[in-house]
Formats: C-alpha cells, sequence, structure tokens
C-alpha cells in the first residue's frame, strides 16, 4: 500500500495580502483585514471571520508576507509543543529536535539518524488534527524508518483514522506550489 494517493489539489492564487483577502488558519478561512500604524507590525486574530494585519504605513507585499509568515511560524511552534509532548509519549520515541520549515515538496520529514523532524510551516493552514496526523507520521519513523507493512501497522496501531486525516489534509486549498503527502 502506498502513502503517495495522489488527488486533484485545488490551488489559491498567489497572495498579495490585501483588505477581504482569504487566509487559512487551522483549517478556517478568515478574510483578511490591513490596518497601517506605526505601531509594532502584527496579526490579530480577533474573530471567526477576520484576520487583522498591522503593518508600516506603505509596507511591501513582501513585507506583508513577512509578517504573516511569523505570525504563522509562532502559531504552529504552540500548536505543535504539546502535540510533539502527548504522541511522544503515547508512541514511546523522542524526537531529539524539532523545527517548523518552510518545504516544498512534503508535509513533514524525520531524520531517523539524528532523531529531527521537520513540519513545514503550511501546516499552520490546516486542522488541528493534519498537525496530528503529520506528528505521529514522523514519530512513527523514530520506530520504523520505511513506508512499509510494519509502518503502515503502526499507524493503524497509534492512530486507526490516519487516513482519513491524510485526506483531509490533501483536500484543503493550498498555496501554489504545494503537493501531496
Amino acid at each position: 500500500m502506498s502513502l503517495t494517493n495522489m488527488l486533484v489539489v485545488r490551488t489559491q492564487a498567489p497572495r498579495v495580502y490585501k483588505a477581504r483577502e482569504s487566509h487559512y488558519y487551522q483549517g478556517k478561512r478568515y478574510l483578511l483585514t490591513v490596518t497601517e500604524h506605526t505601531s509594532p507590525q502584527k496579526v490579530v486574530l480577533k474573530t471567526k471571520t477576520y484576520l487583522d494585519l498591522y503593518v508600516k504605513p506603505g509596507a511591501t507585499t513582501g513585507q506583508r508576507h513577512a509578517v504573516i509568515t511569523e505570525w504563522y511560524r509562532q502559531e504552529l511552534k504552540k500548536s505543535a509543543g504539546p502535540l510533539m509532548d502527548k504522541w511522544e509519549k503515547v508512541i514511546g520515541r523522542r524526537a531529539e529536535d524539532w523545527q517548523i520549515k518552510q518545504m516544498k515538496t512534503k508535509w513533514g520529514s524525520c531524520n531517523t539518524d539524528k532523531k529531527r523532524i521537520l513540519l513545514n510551516l503550511e501546516l499552520a493552514k490546516k486542522p488541528l488534527i493534519c498537525l496530528e496526523y503529520i506528528i505521529v507520521h514522523e514519530l512513527v519513523h523514530l520506530l520504523e524508518r520505511y513506508h512499509n507493512d510494519r509502518f503502515l501497522a503502526l499507524m493503524n496501531e497509534f492512530m486507526p483514522q490516519w487516513k482519513f486525516y491524510r485526506e483531509e489534509l490533501n483536500r484543503m486549498p493550498v498555496s501554489r506550489g504545494e503537493w501531496e503527502y
């Protein structure tokens, strides 16, 4: 059985970070509001509908992107930390290190020799259960390096609905240049 079921994925147009543009966080769609001000730049999630971006007057698209990207990184760290702790105890293996990285071809990766896990920054945009699935998937690699029958059995043991979560992950709209897991 292969873990690389290919799906047709809906992609979003490139983001320009203007008012009423759609952005995703934890699987939910938000409309962006942009406020120019001289205080520190930030992103605030105030309601169930809007993601508020505060930037310096005249901020470029690249600068707006950088503010939102850093916000996604910090939010993903807050979400991933407790999930890593939880699943390391359940699986009985501990990652020596885990990091968040913008990756172009994978949702996550595991260096089994160094026991280091990388999580794709784009997971901040996906439902939390998708992040949890990727964490379990990568931690299981600390028990079994390859996507073989043993790996699949371990995934079924620790997270019986993992296939559903994988499908959910791949069903969500993604930024251009993203792919499947």
